[in-house]
């Protein structure tokens, strides 16, 4: 049967369903949890602002040595069993983090979960999307990405929550992960038909990726990417000790941080009926930028009414709005395609929380490196702004009746 003509089935939602929360579980546990664990984890083993700084950055190297796997995976071994093992990955990471009592064993296990991520989210769940839903990919992806920016809701709270209980974030986390990799192995099934950028029928798919309008996606990838990670990881140790924060209220901001990303996400997917996804990615960048000078000032109106609500809307919206133009642009392969290799450039963002980390350990505040990130968001959405909309570069042989 034609794709386009392809109804809605069971299997379509269960499919939805299951790499939704693939990517709940993963944004809650790898990004929006992971500050506080490596706060408390620091506090016990008695780690600086750099050694903590230098493991949340092996987690972002490890999310982008791997994101470029699923490609080569999915083509030989499917979606399914990539996402599944990406979640047992994930799980042996935490687990090995669980046991270490320094670097040498946490630096690797934060590579680990960072690669893990990448092998069950955003390239490889596109990838079972496009190939179950068709032309109701926009939408369903909508929704995915809505879910994702859920877990940096719950993460905090639910990372709060174990090492509150005694549980153990390492542990409690491990035991997700594993309960993720069963349901996934159970549940996914590979698409009729391969939607896999692997082996692009146009030749010279990569062609239309090197120009100003690719660049300009990727450099807004990369930095909000920095931002997000560099907000997720210092967020805890910038306001509780100095600031007078508990790390309740900490958990609670980030919480809410992140509810309000996934209410901007869903309702972007109206938007850009009205909107065009270049003007929302320009808003988001300068939201964005905004919440971050909000959390370097610390305060408590600036964080609440600040940061929570433009940083939690505008870095959410960055990804969503950079993937629709990506499609738009370039079409489904070639799009997919880079998609997967901006993720592999968000390797950079690696850079933020390292810097972040040696600057404070220099001048005793985190404060600059927020500055400093927060404000280099502003070029970029000034270059979002000067792009102009145009047809598709190539036609996805894909989108053939």
């Amino acid at each position: 049967m034609n794709q386009a003509a392809r109804a809605f089935t069971w299997r379509e939602g269960a499919v939805a369903a299951a790499v939704s929360l693939a990517l709940f579980a993963g944004q809650g546990i790898v990004f929006a949890g992971m500050g506080l664990a490596l706060f408390a984890s620091g506090q016990a083993l008695q780690l600086g602002p750099a050694a903590l700084g230098a493991a949340f950055t092996m987690v972002i190297v490890g999310a982008s040595v791997g994101a470029t796997l699923p490609v080569w995976l999915m083509a030989r071994i499917g979606g399914r069993l990539t996402m599944t093992g990406g979640a047992l990955v994930m799980a042996a990471g935490l687990a090995l983090a669980g046991l270490a009592s320094g670097l040498a064993l946490l630096l690797p296990a934060m590579a680990l979960v960072g690669a893990g991520f990448s092998l069950l989210a955003n390239t490889p769940a596109y990838t079972m999307i496009a190939g179950w839903s068709g032309p109701r990919t926009e939408r369903v992806l909508g929704l995915y990405l809505m879910t994702g920016a859920l877990g940096n809701a719950a993460g905090p709270a639910v990372g709060q929550a174990l090492i509150d209980g005694g549980i153990g974030y390492w542990r409690g986390t491990c035991a997700i992960a594993l309960t993720l990799a069963a349901l996934l192995f159970v549940v996914l099934r590979d698409p009729p038909e391969s939607h896999s950028p692997d082996a692009p029928r146009t030749a010279g798919w990569w062609r239309p990726l090197l120009n100003a309008r690719f660049a300009v996606l990727a450099l807004a990838m990369v930095l909000s990417q920095a931002v997000i990670m560099t907000a997720l990881s210092v967020a805890p140790a910038h306001l509780t000790p100095a600031r007078g924060w508990s790390d309740g209220a900490v958990a609670r901001v980030l919480a809410v941080q992140g509810l309000l990303g996934a209410l901007g996400t869903g309702l972007a997917g109206f938007a850009l009926r009205h909107v065009r996804a270049v003007t929302l990615l320009t808003l988001a960048m300068v939201a964005t930028a905004l919440g971050m000078g909000a959390l370097a000032q610390g305060g408590a109106p600036m964080v609440n009414w600040g940061f929570v609500p433009l940083f939690g809307v505008g870095s959410a919206l960055v990804a969503m709005a950079v993937t629709v133009l990506l499609m738009d642009w370039f079409g489904p392969e070639t799009g997919t395609a880079g998609l997967a290799l901006c993720w592999t450039l968000a390797g950079l963002a690696a850079l933020g929380p390292g810097l972040a980390g040696v600057l404070a350990q220099w001048t005793g505040s985190y404060a600059g490196a927020l500055w400093l990130l927060g404000g280099a968001c502003l070029p970029v959405a000034l270059a979002a702004a000067a792009l102009r909309p145009r047809h598709q570069v190539i036609l996805a042989p894909s989108s053939r009746a």
